[in-house]
């Protein structure tokens, strides 16, 4: 009798059995959703972290291009644009024909194909010789009168004693020849020639009436369709100076016209390829949108992705005296135009319309026109530009309620570049101001 109830009372019963289970499964249960928490939360990590490097990286690109504008001798208007040149195809920016929050845009790749510009997004351009090196010309090299095709000839060391190439330590020349390798008929390069002369005296001097700027040379710009053979034959070969697009890029102003002919050139003193750089959104996929890079070649654009899911771009212009006609004077500096409020603390900028130098930073404010970036004598006012760039993690989080997961506001942004606001994303935003190296006070 003892022994069957010793027997009884061994082993586990039905319902502590289920219980057991029960507990190990709620405890392997909040394993579970520990884990899937951890996963979710290094995920997102790493995806924030990923738009913070895309971030970094796109205005790295982009202030490397920008603080170098207009290298080589261009005008102001020539080397930063905020409306395509009308000669020149390749750029679509509906619906006000500038490159402010651009609704309907698309650029012209190498192969023809239309890619989309992110709506309500903008568009940078800017010119100068960014990628290959600068050459001196003397009087025994150049391209003559540079008023047709010919030759563009130049020295490994110049008659003053410049010294152009000396390989391996300034191997400038193989450099250039590596650069225009694709250099054809079908994709063209730029080459520009600058004089050694000063068509804005008084800028350079002060007597304009503002701190001496950098002197504006004469130049010409011609069209390269073959590669260059500096390092064999210290020669760019054949450069048409007569060919419609190199001429369109020849004036001071993009909007003007060419003259019907040119003059000869005089003494030259560099020359360089000149490039023509966009960076805009692409659009091509709508749920991740890039930032890119369109190199003009010809009538078309050399197009490459930068960093992916890069949302918006904005971009402000600081013009010394805001507006040519608001009768702001010019001071050397950009700041505030109306004193800093409770609800505008910013001792720099404004978030009110026509408060600051910089347009158009804020809703309300215009695009600048071409001649707002130069004096009634036509030195450069343009003094720097500010880019903000917008990124997001590339998969959406649906729990995420924290600041930017419907949209990060920039600038005069109308919005439309979040896309829907269905869809909640981790956000980051920087802006960087760059100064015109090339446009700023001399010395």
């Amino acid at each position: 009798m003892r022994g069957q109830r010793a027997l009884r009372c061994a082993g586990l019963t039905l319902v502590e059995s289920v219980v057991a289970a029960f507990l190990f499964a709620v405890l392997l249960l909040a394993a579970l959703a520990l884990w899937d928490s951890a996963t979710r939360i290094h995920k997102s990590e790493i995806e924030i972290a990923d738009a913070q490097r895309s971030v970094r990286y796109g205005l790295h690109q982009m202030a490397r291009v920008v603080r170098s504008a207009g290298a080589g001798g261009l005008s102001v208007a020539q080397a930063v644009l905020v409306r395509p040149d009308p000669g020149l195809p390749g750029a679509s920016v509906p619906p006000d024909g500038d490159y402010d929050n651009v609704v309907g845009g698309t650029i012209t790749d190498l192969a023809g194909k239309d890619v989309p510009v992110r709506a309500g997004t903008d568009i940078l351009e800017v010119r100068g010789v960014f990628d290959s090196p600068l050459l001196a010309l003397d009087s025994a090299s150049g391209c003559g009168s540079c008023t047709g095709p010919g030759d563009l000839t130049a020295r490994s060391v110049t008659a003053s004693g410049h010294v152009n190439d000396e390989p391996p330590r300034r191997a400038w020349f193989s450099e250039i020849d590596s650069y225009t390798a694709g250099a054809s008929d079908r994709n063209p390069m730029f080459v520009l020639v600058a004089g050694n002369d000063d068509l804005r005296p008084a800028c350079s001097d002060g007597t304009a009436g503002l701190a001496p700027r950098p002197p504006q040379p004469s130049y010409r710009v011609g069209l390269l369709t073959a590669p260059a053979r500096l390092a064999a034959a210290q020669t760019f070969g054949s450069v048409d100076f007569s060919d419609p697009l190199a001429r369109e890029l020849s004036t001071e102003d993009p909007l003007d016209a060419p003259p019907p002919s040119d003059a000869a050139a005089r003494e030259l003193r560099r020359v360089g390829i000149l490039d023509d750089v966009l960076f805009f959104i692409d659009d091509t996929d709508p749920l991740h949108p890039a930032l890119a890079r369109a190199v003009r070649r010809g009538r078309r654009f050399d197009v490459v992705s930068l960093a992916e899911d890069v949302e918006d771009l904005q971009v402000a212009y600081g013009v010394d005296g805001l507006y040519g006609s608001d009768g702001v004077v010019p001071d050397g500096a950009l700041g505030r135009l109306v004193a800093a409020s409770e609800n505008d603390p910013d001792p720099e900028v404004s978030t009110r319309a026509g408060g600051d130098e910089w347009a158009p930073n804020v809703a309300g404010e215009r695009l600048f026109a071409t001649g707002d970036f130069r004096s009634p004598a036509r030195c450069p006012t343009l003094r720097a530009v500010q880019i903000t760039l917008v990124a997001r993690s590339r998969d959406p989080d649906p729990t995420f309620r924290g600041r930017g997961a419907s949209g990060l506001h920039a600038m005069n942004s109308p919005g439309s570049a979040r896309g829907s606001g269905a869809l909640r994303y981790r956000r980051r935003a920087a802006t960087v101001t760059i100064g015109l190296r090339n446009f700023g006070s001399a010395g």
